[in-house]
């Protein structure tokens, strides 16, 4: 039979490295500047686009690009095997 979400779920080893994963990012996360880190979170997890993000955070579009833009490559970086 198939592998299904449900079979993945109930697997105490799936959930561990699923917890493992997750708390990485926490960490990883924290490690970003704090304009890096509200703009992956804001874009990511809330949907703001950039233009969205410019007006929020009151700061011109280049710059919130960047933060994004730089925000994820150093999660990339710090998520690596």
């Amino acid at each position: 039979a198939p592998l299904t979400f449900e079979d993945v779920a109930e697997d105490p080893q799936a959930r561990a490295v699923e917890q493992e994963g997750i708390g990485r990012l926490k960490q990883c996360l924290k490690a970003l500047q704090d304009e890096q880190q509200q703009s992956v979170l804001l874009a990511y997890y809330e949907g703001y686009t950039h233009q969205e993000l410019a007006e929020k955070l009151q700061a011109p579009l280049g710059t919130v690009k960047s933060w994004v833009r730089r925000g994820l490559q150093k999660l990339r970086e710090c998520l690596e095997p």
